[in-house]
């Protein structure tokens, strides 16, 4: 089996650390040479890929002479695309680069993609939703993750989504992320997040997947927290002794929408590790994870 991680960030260091302490075949690729020199530290195979490629990518025919194209990348069996949509920064990119992507595996040996998305294409929606659940295609932020999945499904081979809840975990303690002075919203929305590890556990359960396990292609990645917005920070400002956040006070509850991911748990028959990550936030040596 050999893998290739493009957007060797936060989460896929930590899958490509796991990978190569299981001797797996890796390379991974990176924009910034500040992450590059990061990964030659943490001996990551790695290669420069910036996205979207300026030649016309799509036209080509052959992996080989592509200006600012590691061929080896798109020669392994498992592309797994960790780009982050950067759809906060008025980017609209986003599915052009996972067109790219998805035609240059067609054109190298690729046999399976993964993409890692985000809970955010079910933005505009309100209470229990699921794999199944119709889009609010006018919402922020949808059209853009909805074509990007779009594009990943033309690929010929195997292709699994991942819509991912938001991501906690080593040095990513909701805490840090909260402003002393900020007035919150939304005090009894729900709380929709997954741990690092559980996503590196899933990815290395899909990476050796017999393709007869698999029925559905899209996953929502979720823990069980069963929380709001308030309580959960409020616990974890007390985990770091940080002041406890203000939330607005609301004229009527807003409970938002609650991600539900009961299908890659009986499919696939995984076992979050982290599954209340409220509890994860009481630990006092969460900051310890390891992968």
């Amino acid at each position: 089996m050999s893998v290739s991680i493009i957007g060797c960030g936060w989460l896929g260091q930590a899958l490509a650390k796991r990978l190569l302490a299981s001797h797996t075949d890796i390379m991974a690729s990176y924009q910034s040479p500040q992450t590059g020199e990061h990964l030659s530290v943490l001996d990551i195979p790695a290669t420069q890929l910036i996205l979207p490629l300026v030649d016309d990518v799509l036209r080509s025919n052959h992996l080989d002479n592509l200006a600012g194209v590691e061929p080896r990348l798109f020669q392994k069996n498992v592309l797994i695309i960790a780009i982050p949509p950067q759809l906060k920064k008025g980017r609209l990119d986003y599915p052009l680069k996972i067109q790219q992507l998805v035609h240059l595996a067609e054109l190298g040996k690729t046999q399976h993609i993964i993409l890692l998305n985000s809970t955010a294409i079910y933005n505009g929606l309100a209470g229990r939703v699921d794999e199944t659940s119709e889009l609010d295609v006018t919402a922020e932020k949808v059209g853009s993750l909805l074509a990007a999945e779009q594009a990943v499904k033309k690929f010929s081979k195997r292709v699994h989504i991942l819509r991912l809840a938001g991501l906690v975990g080593p040095n990513r303690h909701p805490g840090k992320f909260l402003q002393a002075k900020r007035i919150f919203e939304n005090a009894s929305a729900a709380v929709n997040l997954v741990h690092q590890t559980d996503v590196v556990n899933i990815l290395e359960k899909l990476i050796q997947l017999d393709s007869a396990q698999s029925k559905q292609n899209i996953y929502n990645v979720v823990s069980h927290t069963d929380s709001n917005r308030q309580r959960y920070y409020q616990v974890a400002a007390q985990a770091l002794s940080l002041p406890v956040p203000k939330f607005a006070i609301e004229q009527q509850q807003n409970e938002g929408k609650k991600i539900i991911g009961a299908t890659l748990r009986g499919e696939l028959s995984y076992d979050y590790v982290h599954d209340d990550l409220l509890y994860w936030l009481k630990d006092e040596n969460h900051e310890l994870d390891n992968i």
